[in-house]
């Protein structure tokens, strides 16, 4: 009997082979060889190609994976890193030379000139690569990188399109990408590869696809501002954000300039629709413009609670009524003053105005804010006037049934803005971590990535301090050299990143960080772990920025910053507490700042990550695990994903978001919000048992607490629709439908 290799060569079969394979995968392992070798149930025939044989040894290790037996994981993953090997070197299971590979990709015109043109040492680069850091992966992480990071041939008409790229030459393609403009650009390349390699830190997935490539559009996301202008609604509104969509790029934007339904048009004497019909173009076009041929787009438009069309915009997900009105593709979100939550507490009046009669409301905060606003109360310019309690229901309503409007707040996203000196925070972005400046003149940019808290225990159960700084000083060089090297699809994104030089250094792997470091998720000891951490996080960020800005310069705009005040985070939280630093090591760092200057005017975000935890197998960004076990489903079968906290042994802390309190997820947000000059994507999980009066307690919580903004309500089960009466408006139990599974990829 003969088998058929990949090149299509014709050779004896040899069932020694397979064991030779099985040998290999399983080597290490917690795990049996002769129980994958029993369990594979293949019907040899002649003309078999090697390939169906590989394919079956994949399928059939996957099906042993099991809570019991987790190291088949790692087994199904080294035999698809085998096939992958073998597709990319026509046969061989050695890495080839990474000029080689990188000859291939300038030979596709796929892999920016830069890389070979001289200034990179190829050789050191080479003999840097660590293939045994693939052993690393378990399945699904490989098969996500396979499937859609790893470099392929040109597409050709019938054929498949083939991997030429394997894993240590892309995170080392990434790395130079990265460290092009260095004075020592080998030197960085190997800095930043190590960080990747290791899983210690991981960049977000624009900045994964496309460095070094010929179009490197490294950034997550953006958000714009929409004035109430007919040409520039097209233009920024649909136009701009179509552009921005088209490289791949999340979208938030604010709408609030808009004027409202029934304002009077002075051109032509008519009434104006207001903002809803143009929101529903603003989602055609999410659909129609996909973020790189890869998905519909993604983008969250942004009304604040004073807006008279603000019920309507509540409406805009709703699955009944007028279809002309309603948006399934888009994602709205609330812009909520703290003048409508002290109201709302009051039991008070809150009056809806149309920003065409009052267009300071959206440009000022705070006590400005509650002037200007109260004196168009007294003027009469109120379109209509409500009961805050009844707007505040409808809107947690329309959250519950529908995963909209999110819940933001205005007043402490630009409480604590760095940047006042130079205009406002109008809104957040698609994930809700990002609240930077922004104009008809600028698009703010997202330049993010994360650190992996798990790789920062030691085996004692503490933060690893010396190796959390190092990463922290690499990842932030890495980051602020994306903007000099990203490209910019608009002239508004290329100004606002280049002036102001914001990066979003986040987290992941935090559940897995704090069990190993025996923490319960529902304790004081993890609000304690969280200020610590993140205040070792804020100091290194903070200092590795200044550092940077010695070497390089401070940021545009950083004349009249708080920044350039001698304020550091941590000086506008409303607890000032430190407990890692003194008072005199922080007052040095003050006057480094203000002396010196600081590289990047934000430094700090936590966005979801959802994809690139699951490539380096850990935790989800600040998230419990979602299940203990989950069955996933792939081209090859289905096979249970074991949480990645199973490893560690403590099953006590082995708590899924379903059984923590969330009022512990909340206050943990409050203390890691001391420490953020950003935001954070945090979600609420709804259990089923709980109804409207635990969403209002959860959001006022986060509120009064200083919690910036919020992102999704997860919701446990999907047992009613739209057409189901709601009954939160009389803060009583129904069923809700389960969010539609959305996860923004731009930010992971």
């Amino acid at each position: 009997m003969h088998v058929v290799k990949a090149n299509g060569e014709l050779k004896p079969f040899d069932p020694t082979k397979i064991q030779a394979h099985t040998k290999w995968a399983c080597e290490g392992l917690n795990v049996s060889q002769s129980e994958l070798e029993a369990s594979l149930n293949i019907q040899f025939y002649d003309g078999m190609s090697t390939k169906e044989i590989a394919d079956a040894l994949i399928m059939t290790a996957s099906s042993l994976i099991s809570a019991e037996q987790p190291d088949f994981d790692f087994v199904t993953a080294r035999l698809t890193l085998q096939s992958l090997y073998k597709e990319v070197t026509g046969g061989d299971i050695e890495y080839p030379s990474l000029i080689s590979y990188l000859s291939k990709g300038r030979s596709f015109d796929q892999i920016d000139e830069r890389l070979v043109d001289g200034r990179f040492n190829l050789s050191a680069l080479n003999s840097a690569i660590k293939p045994e850091r693939d052993f690393q992966f378990t399945y699904q992480g490989i098969r996500t990188l396979a499937d859609r990071y790893l470099l392929k041939e040109p597409a050709q008409v019938g054929k498949r399109k083939k991997v030429y790229e394997l894993p240590q030459h892309f995170l080392m393609r990434v790395a130079m990408g990265c460290s092009l403009n260095e004075k020592d650009p080998t030197h960085w390349a190997i800095e930043f590869y190590n960080l990747l390699s290791t899983f210690d830190y991981m960049s977000s997935t624009p900045t994964l696809f496309n460095a070094a490539t010929k179009y490197p559009q490294l950034s997550s996301c953006y958000g714009g501002l929409v004035p109430d202008d007919l040409e520039l609604i097209f233009d920024l509104g649909f136009k701009q954000n179509a552009m921005l969509s088209k490289f791949a790029g999340g979208i938030g934007s604010s709408w609030t300039p808009v004027r409202a339904a029934g304002s009077v048009i002075k051109s032509t004497n008519g009434e104006s629709a207001g903002v809803v019909p143009f929101l529903k173009i603003f989602n055609d076009v999410a659909v129609a413009v996909n973020q790189g041929g890869k998905r519909k787009g993604a983008f969250a438009p942004y009304l604040e609670m004073w807006h008279s069309d603000i019920y309507e915009f509540c409406d805009l997900k709703l699955k009944t009524g007028d279809e002309h009105i309603r948006t399934h593709d888009i994602f709205p979100a609330a812009w909520i003053p703290d003048l409508f939550m002290e109201r709302l507490d009051e039991g008070g009046d809150w009056s809806l105005f149309c920003p065409n009669d009052v267009p300071e409301l959206h440009e000022t905060f705070g006590a400005e804010f509650k002037r200007i606003y109260e004196q168009a109360e007294a003027d009469g310019k109120a379109r209509k006037v409500v009961k805050a309690e009844h707007l505040w229901r409808y809107l947690l309503d329309k959250l519950f049934r529908t995963g909209n409007p999110w819940i933001t707040f205005k007043d402490e996203c630009n409480r604590r803005n760095p940047q006042q000196h130079d205009g406002m925070i109008h809104n957040s972005n698609l994930c809700t971590e990002i609240t930077l400046n922004n104009s008809k003149d600028e698009v703010f940019v997202c330049n993010l990535g994360s650190i992996n808290l798990a790789n920062h225990v030691t085996t004692n159960g503490k933060i690893d301090s010396k190796k959390l700084r190092k990463t922290v000083r690499t990842a932030v060089r890495m980051l602020d050299n994306v903007i000099d090297i990203n490209y910019y699809p608009t002239e508004e994104t290329r100004r606002s990143n280049l002036r102001h030089r914001p990066i979003g250094l986040g987290v992941m792997g935090y559940q897995e960080a704090m069990v190993q470091c025996d923490i319960d998720w529902d304790s004081q000891a993890h609000l304690d772990w969280a200020d610590r951490t993140f205040e070792e996080i804020c100091f290194y960020a903070t200092d590795a920025s200044a550092d940077l800005a010695i070497e390089r310069g401070a940021y545009q705009s950083f004349k009249g910053s708080t920044w350039s005040k001698g304020l550091l985070t941590i000086d506008h939280a409303r607890d000032k507490t430190c407990n890692v630093f003194s008072k005199s090591e922080w007052d040095v760092l003050r006057e480094k700042v203000k002396q010196t200057g600081i590289r990047n005017s934000n430094i700090t975000s936590i966005a979801p990550t959802a994809t690139i935890s699951n490539i380096i197998g850990t935790t989800p960004c600040i998230e419990p695990i979602n299940e203990r076990e989950t069955v996933k489903e792939n081209l090859s079968g289905t096979f249970v994903q074991v949480s990645p906290l199973r490893k560690h042994g403590k099953l006590h802390l082995e708590k899924t978001v379903w059984e923590v309190d969330q009022d512990w997820s909340i206050d943990a947000a409050i203390r890691r919000q001391k420490w953020i000059d950003q935001s954070q994507s945090l979600n609420i999980y709804r259990r089923k048992e709980f109804s409207g009066r635990h969403l209002d307690a959860w959001y006022r919580r986060a509120w009064r607490g200083g919690v910036k903004t919020t992102y999704y309500l997860r919701n446990q089960t999907s047992t009613a629709d739209d057409s189901a009466k709601s009954n939160i408006l009389k803060t009583t139990q129904t069923p809700a439908p389960a969010v539609e599974g959305f996860e923004c990829e731009a930010c992971q």
